[in-house]
């Protein structure tokens, strides 16, 4: 009987009355620091209060051998533990065992500093493959999107090869913006790529979860050698050195943390993981540098704590788009919150995932196969894009706007060349709409459009200011011979074009202002030389325009075998000019001075434009 009364008594571990386990199990502790440790005696299923409870610590300290029991049979000590330290708590013949998660200083520094340095090695990482793919496909990445994205099922496999190449869904939506905001695609589409694009990127995310990593010194070198080789596989090398250096950062953390692996247990709010990857993601512009640190973390992380941090990441990624989308117009606009909207929905659909089995633990690939299969969904998505894009461009009524030359460009040359390009055929089509505006202008004797065109130089100066401040960055970037020449080119034709700009707005247009205010007119042969060197001239300048859009050499010189024929005109012009004033045509002597000056400066006009046509084929 009275052992049957002895083995009545039990002692568990202290829970709160919604079931929470309080008794310091598992309760993350930094060695040298105190931790409540508590347990409850009861007899039968119920609290005993004023039992004698026994706490024994083992390597480590505790502030009372022995507590009596309270009413709700609660004990409890506080215990300044060592490292892998333990408190045995014991009612008569009755014991359990509480086992916090101690983490010594030294280790918890070594991990703090393994982190950043982690975090720091996986951005550099990703920048050098970023680069090394943008240098070797970001020309032909811009040729695919202009040529592929007609179909559905050819935009959104154009996605995933663009995103694969330039090693990044970012990258391709900020050149997704620059052609939407220059009419060259379509917002349905640009969606139906970045659908693509979101599942291409994941796949970095699946070579970070290969498991290589104790070869990465030997990466880094070969990507190292290859990359300063300055030869045909010098790219190659740069991508090696990229992912080298990521396979590093990931066996450093895990280094750090295989001391803890079998000693603590995460326990954190999933919303707080999700919400923290969203910002994390952002901050780093890139979710696979989410991810690699996540992998970094396998051995001490379980699915319910890895599915939050992959899902907000697939949200995270968007911000920088959405962000970069504010310096657009409102097409611009429309496709980052479109694109915010579809991955959203992505996560949405995902959210079966969280049914795993949470308490096990993901290997890396796991890791890998499921951020994959929460962007699947962009290809399940596709119809929806359209109503989608219907829906935006309804709300954000789109308008025409200049070209943006976006810092964010600066990071992959092949597009910010691509943008300096853009903003050059700009500028050459407002050029165009002022010459042919100027003959109007001399016709018609209209002050209020001399001024509107006078006021529309004020753009190109404004692009030739902005094109070179843009320029001279990208110059500072790492540039291969070609990218650099390019660069130098389009910077030469857009201060020809300014030329052009200022011939038309400061000199021709103060001709114009003459004649209006004097009230001149021209004779009716002498006006037909002007409309017919000023077609001429015209017809030069849309010739340049049309070699500009794909730089085109072959149509540049056909230009410029032209030049002599332009100068003969000229002359004859003149010639016949002079003829009239001999004839003594009060007209041709009013004008005189106006007349020549005009014909003057559409032959320097000509002389720019043969200097742009130089410039194409190389010899500017």
């Amino acid at each position: 009987m009275i052992l049957l009364l002895l083995l009545s008594f039990s002692i568990v571990r202290a829970a709160d009355p919604y079931g929470e386990d309080v008794s310091g199990e598992g309760r993350l502790v930094l060695s040298g620091s105190p931790v409540k440790i508590a347990v409850q005696v009861l007899e039968e299923g119920k609290p005993v209060a004023n039992k004698w409870v026994l706490f024994r610590a083992h390597n480590g300290f505790i502030s009372s051998d022995s507590v009596f029991s309270d009413q709700a049979g609660f004990a409890s000590v506080e215990f300044i533990a060592k490292a892998n330290g333990w408190v045995e708590g014991i009612v008569e013949d009755e014991s359990i065992e509480i086992h916090p998660s101690i983490i010594p200083k030294k280790t918890l520094l070594k991990l703090i500093l393994s982190f950043i340095i982690g975090a720091v090695l996986i951005l550099m990482g990703l920048d050098n493959t970023n680069k090394g793919f943008s240098r070797l496909s970001g020309e032909r990445a811009r040729q695919i999107l202009w040529k592929m994205t007609n179909r559905p099922i050819f935009a959104y496999l154009s996605g995933i090869f663009l995103a694969i190449f330039l090693e990044s869904s970012t990258l391709t939506g900020l050149m997704l913006l620059g052609l939407l905001e220059s009419s060259l695609i379509s917002l349905s589409s640009s969606l139906i790529v970045l659908a693509g694009a979101s599942l291409g990127a994941t796949f970095t995310v699946q070579i970070i979860a290969t498991d290589i990593i104790q070869f990465s010194p030997i990466i880094v070198l070969i990507g190292y050698l290859l990359w300063q080789s300055k030869s045909k596989w010098s790219y190659i090398g740069r991508i090696l050195l990229g992912f080298g250096l990521i396979f590093f950062s990931i066996w450093l953390i895990r280094e750090s943390i295989e001391p803890l692996i079998d000693t603590i247990t995460l326990d954190i709010n999933p919303f707080f993981l999700f919400f923290g990857s969203i910002l994390l993601t952002f901050l780093f512009h890139s979710s696979a540098a989410t991810l690699g640190l996540l992998i970094g973390f396998v051995g001490v992380i379980d699915f319910s704590q890895a599915i939050p941090i992959i899902l907000g990441a697939n949200i995270g990624t968007t911000f920088t788009i959405l962000l970069g989308s504010t310096r657009f117009s409102s097409s611009g606009k429309s496709l980052g919150l479109s694109y915010v909207i579809l991955r959203s929905l992505f996560v949405i659909l995902s959210v079966y995932l969280l049914f795993l089995p949470g308490k096990l633990s993901p290997t890396s690939r796991d890791i890998a196969n499921l951020h994959t299969a929460v962007n699947v969904w962009g290809f399940v998505l596709i119809p929806l894009c359209f109503p989608l894009a219907n829906l935006m461009n309804k709300i954000f009524k789109t308008r025409r706007a200049g070209v943006k030359l976006d810092p964010l460009y600066l990071t992959s040359p092949s597009i910010a060349i691509s943008k300096c390009h853009e903003a050059v055929r700009e500028s050459v089509r407002i050029v165009n709409d002022m010459f042919k505006t100027t003959l109007i202008v001399f016709k018609r004797n209209n002050n209020a459009l001399r001024k509107v065109v006078i006021k529309r130089d004020d753009e190109i100066d404004k692009t030739q200011k902005e094109l070179t401040a843009y320029s001279s960055r990208l110059l500072g970037e790492e540039l291969s011979e070609r990218e650099s020449n390019k660069s130098v080119t389009i910077l030469k034709i857009m201060n020809e074009i300014e030329y052009i700009g200022d011939l038309i707005s400061k000199s021709l247009m103060a001709y114009a202002g003459k004649k209006i205010k004097k009230s001149y007119f021209f004779s009716d042969e002498g006006f037909g030389e002007i409309q017919e060197y000023h077609q001429a001239v015209l017809s030069n300048i849309e010739e340049i325009q049309a070699a500009l859009g794909t730089m085109d050499k072959e149509m540049a010189s056909q230009l410029l075998m032209k030049q002599d024929g332009s100068r003969e005109k000229l002359d004859k012009f003149r010639e016949s000019h002079l003829s009239r004033l001999k004839l003594g045509k009060p007209e041709s002597i009013d004008t005189s001075t106006l007349h020549l000056d005009i014909l003057n400066d559409f032959d320097r006009i000509n002389f720019h434009i043969y200097n742009i046509s130089r410039a194409i084929v190389g010899k500017l």
